[in-house]
């Protein structure tokens, strides 16, 4: 018989704390020695016990012993350098495999006391600059339909791709040349494409020059393995996202191994809530009631809830090299939205994303939008327009002072 409520909690002795699986939570300070995970489940098979920290693995720092039914995992943080908390977000992760071989499988994300979403670093603002830079390349991507009837059809996310493609060749965008630029929306948003504009279209840029990534669409959990996190392109089989979806961890390889531009600029606006897997689980599309239409997937759970989204964490090692700003348009298991209420079709965050670009995130009126002015317009504007629903998120190492725009004074990018 399956325990009654979540299979796995973390408990902080020193901090006399314990968290459910699958949630986050607000610790009081990050200088803790120890923790532990319990895993309350029957059975489960000591080698199939794999763990991380802040997506490392975490097994070298681990001991494993059965306390009367429980299974209890130790992690002595003073053992091996590197797996002491960091400031602001942490995560841990725990998977195990019972002997009917049921896989197990759960993340914490546990905040040491700075607001999610909020970018600390801040490198020094260079003096106002024209952003033509060497060579402009972008991989620009918006899905709103899907070949698969079983994806839910998105309303507005080609439209924000167009937007955004429209204002990179305007003057204010940085002209960007067309022929350095991949624009894939619906038909075109195949995998294939996808996987040819980032590994091998982006292999051309320099160190000196600039790349935009921009993707619209749904973000989804795979039904077979709620672990891992994918784009959807437009032929994706929505049971078989492994073999026709783009993996959320190849992101960090594009930013590694691929891009060897020094300025990089990502904006996400989908949404990543690791939903729980399931052998016949129905996919369906969530929402924000009236707030307008969610882009994420959640697949329907016979388990704990819904899970974290690890795809912050998960590319966050890679954001802070070089000059780099990551902007996702919402935080942990949030939906971004979309409505006809922003301007008249378009994603929220995107919707934003452009005014701020525009000209209306330029508060110094220096006339030039770098990314620290844009987050924090984007970041004041859209909780204030889905009731605080939605929270846009910069990842660590945002290059503050990076120039992504240059108006007009009284013209905007729409």
């Amino acid at each position: 018989m399956a325990p009654l409520g979540p299979i796995f909690t973390l408990e902080i002795p020193e901090l006399r704390l314990t968290v459910p699986g699958d949630s986050s939570n607000l610790l009081p300070r990050a200088d803790f020695n120890t923790f532990q995970i319990v895993i309350h489940a029957p059975q489960i098979k000591y080698g199939s016990i794999h763990s991380k920290i802040n997506t490392e693995s975490a097994g070298i720092i681990m001991d494993t012993r059965t306390v009367g039914d429980t299974v209890v995992c130790t992690f002595d943080l003073n053992r091996r350098a590197g797996f002491h908390f960091n400031p602001g977000r942490n995560s841990v992760e725990i998977e195990a495999t019972d002997t009917r071989g049921h896989l197990h499988y759960s993340s914490f994300l546990l905040n040491t006391g700075r607001l999610p979403g909020v970018a600390h670093n801040s490198s020094p603002r260079p003096a106002p600059e024209d952003i033509r830079g060497a060579e402009k390349y972008a991989v620009i991507i918006g899905v709103s339909k899907y070949k698969d009837p079983a994806v839910p059809p998105l309303q507005y996310a080609d439209r924000d791709a167009m937007a955004i493609r429209d204002f990179l060749i305007s003057p204010a965008g940085g002209k960007f040349q067309p022929d350095k630029i991949r624009y894939l929306v619906n038909e075109d948003a195949t995998l294939k494409n996808l996987r040819t504009a980032l590994y091998t279209f982006l292999t051309a840029a320099r160190k000196e020059d600039l790349v935009v990534i921009y993707f619209a669409g749904h973000g989804s959990p795979d039904p077979n393995d709620r672990r891992n996190l994918y784009l959807l392109p437009y032929d994706v089989e929505i049971y078989n996202m492994g073999g026709s979806a783009f993996p959320m961890w190849e992101i960090q390889d594009v930013f590694a191994r691929v891009i060897k531009a020094g300025r990089i600029v990502t904006f996400t606006d989908a949404c990543h809530s690791a939903g729980i897997s399931g052998e016949s689980s129905p996919v369906k599309a969530s929402s924000q009631g009236t707030v307008g239409q969610g882009r994420d997937l959640r697949i329907d759970s016979t388990e704990e809830g819904k899970g974290n989204n690890l795809f912050n964490q998960y590319i966050a090692r890679y954001a802070g090299a070089g000059e780099r700003a990551v902007l996702t348009a919402s935080d942990i298991s949030e939906t971004s939205a979309e409505g006809p209420m922003w301007g008249g079709g378009h994603g929220v965050f995107t919707y934003y994303l452009l005014e701020g670009l525009g000209g209306k995130a330029d508060t110094n009126g220096d006339g030039v939008v770098t990314a620290g002015e844009l987050f924090d317009y984007v970041r004041e504007q859209v909780p204030l327009s889905t009731k605080r629903l939605q929270n846009p998120t910069a990842l660590p190492g945002l290059a503050r002072g990076l120039p992504l725009s240059g108006h007009i004074s009284g013209t905007s990018a729409r």
